[in-house]
């Protein structure tokens, strides 16, 4: 039997809000609703709207992507924030420097 999903499981809201040193009064404050809404959206509730998932993003300074699980490492999520907080230009050098480790590599059955 395979496992089910649910979007509960997937989100990762909390854990962002609360890396943020947010309560949920203080979230719902900046997406102009109700702490409530903000707890039925953190346990998953299927009476969000996409609005709301917008809203919450937009408020932690985080894609809507984000505010889900991808299984990514502590290491990896440190990578993508400092990313992030560069400049274009610095992160241009972070891509090229990327690509440049990645292309020294060798290929799997090489």
């Amino acid at each position: 039997m395979v496992p089910t999903l649910t979007y509960h499981d997937a989100m990762r809201a909390a854990a962002i809000r609360k890396a943020k040193g947010l309560t949920q009064a203080e979230l719902a404050e900046m997406v102009g609703t109700e702490q409530p809404t903000i707890s039925r959206f953190e346990k998953g509730s299927d009476a969000v709207t996409l609005r709301l998932i917008r809203q919450v993003a937009d408020a932690l300074d985080v894609t809507v992507a984000d505010l889900f699980n991808e299984d990514r490492t502590q290491a990896e999520q440190t990578l993508i924030e400092a990313f992030r907080s560069l400049s274009a230009e610095r992160q241009q050098g972070w891509l090229d420097l990327a690509r440049t480790f990645h292309q020294d590599q060798p290929q799997a059955g090489q």
